[in-house]
């Protein structure tokens, strides 16, 4: 009798991470295409559902997600600064809502205009339900909870009872925050134990002042009773909401501020003096990286979130498979190589005097050495840093 090797078989994923280096549009088609018609894009509720089903060292705990959780920043209908938050509802809950949004700085050519804007009728709408159920909270009675709104490392028993931290995470917050909590306490628990290694020289005693107050630290957090930092909550970058302080961000006549909330990776933190296990919750700029997660109908994010392809890595394997024939062949110039691993290509041809692009065209199938080394000079065109030059110098 002849034995049967089994091998288990991994369920199929049904939410799916999506990374492209072109930005939101593309990856967000690349999401949806997963999706199907009837599929979505996570919003922030989804990804503590992903969290709370999985742990340290999964996908969701270990990646930033961008997602369709929205925030809005404007003048209610009494003239109250509000906060305004959703969760798959609004003017940005499309693709064309999202960029009609960002338009604001991404096509100010002046290069002036900060963060994202809907009109003020949109958010008064927002305000009286027209889209959905949203949260708003008062910025200005928000703000006097802090010194320094926004920029702020929560403790655990801040988080829990924090209104925008409420707001962005969703039903679950106090659930996550406690799931948190017991993570960060078996990570100071570990960093407790850690060895006194002088890996950056330090002078032996105040080497150990350091170690002995990291490790006093690390001990006080370990505690079943402890109050650890656990949870980084950020506004927007380049458009502050300001603070009591200082005073609040003056907003254009007819718009209120808008953005999608993002939320970062585990990391292990260093902040005034303080070391902790978190991670941030914030606002999407339109320049920074993009991740979104598709669910497809009827799917469960709780079981984790497949980290989805990596592109780079599918292109250096199956290139010879994506090669288009031509139908006859023909003179493609002078043209700068580039060389992705052992292969060389033709580089598409840059326009006017920038860098070259790297960019593979034209597979190079016979290569002949002409002539030596000749001394190439140019003048420095706009920064220092990156060498521009045209191809008619050359």
């Amino acid at each position: 009798m002849s034995s049967m090797k089994t091998t288990e078989k991994k369920p199929f994923a049904h939410a799916m991470a999506f990374y492209h280096q072109d930005g939101l549009p593309t990856a967000w088609k690349q999401a949806m295409k997963f999706a199907g018609e009837r599929g979505r894009i996570a919003t922030m509720p989804d990804i503590i559902a992903a969290r709370l089903g999985t742990s340290p060292g999964d996908a969701p705990w270990e990646t930033y997600f961008t997602t369709l959780t929205a925030e809005y920043f404007g003048y209610s209908r009494t003239g109250r600064l509000v906060l305004i938050i959703t969760h798959g509802v609004g003017p940005m809950s499309t693709l064309d809502g999202i960029q009609k949004a960002y338009s604001w700085e991404y096509k100010d050519k002046s290069r002036n205009r900060r963060g994202w804007r809907i009109t003020q009728q949109e958010f008064w709408d927002l305000e009286d339900g027209k889209f959905g159920e949203v949260s708003i909270i008062d910025i200005v009675d928000y703000c006097g909870r802090y010194q320094y709104p926004f920029i702020q490392v929560l403790r655990a028993s801040e988080a829990l009872t924090d209104p925008v931290l409420n707001a962005r995470f969703g039903p679950q917050t106090r659930e996550y925050v406690l799931a948190h909590v017991e993570h960060a306490r078996r990570w100071h628990r570990e960093q407790a134990g850690t060895t006194e290694i002088n890996r950056y020289k330090l002078p032996r005693q105040r080497f150990k002042r350091y170690n002995s107050r990291r490790r006093r630290e690390h001990t006080l957090n370990m505690d079943t009773c402890s109050d650890p930092f656990i949870i980084q909550l950020d506004g927007a970058d380049n458009c502050s909401y300001g603070c009591l302080r200082y005073g609040f961000r003056k907003i254009e006549k007819g718009y209120a501020l808008a953005h999608l909330v993002s939320t970062g990776r585990l990391v292990h933190l260093q902040h005034e003096g303080h070391q902790s296990l978190s991670l941030d919750v914030g606002c999407h700029e339109w320049w920074n990286g993009v991740r979104l997660v598709g669910i497809q109908e009827g799917g469960s994010i709780c079981s984790g979130v497949h980290s989805g392809p990596d592109a780079h890595r599918l292109l250096r394997k199956h290139w010879p498979e994506l090669l288009a024939p031509v139908e006859r062949q023909e003179e493609v110039g002078f043209r700068g190589l580039v060389r992705i691993g052992s292969q060389w290509f033709t580089q598409y041809p840059k326009a006017g005097d920038v860098m070259d692009t790297y960019e593979p065209e034209y597979v190079v199938t016979s290569v002949e050495k002409i002539g030596g080394l000749v001394q190439f000079r140019t003048t420095v065109g706009g920064y220092y840093g990156f060498f521009k030059f045209g191809v008619n110098e050359v």
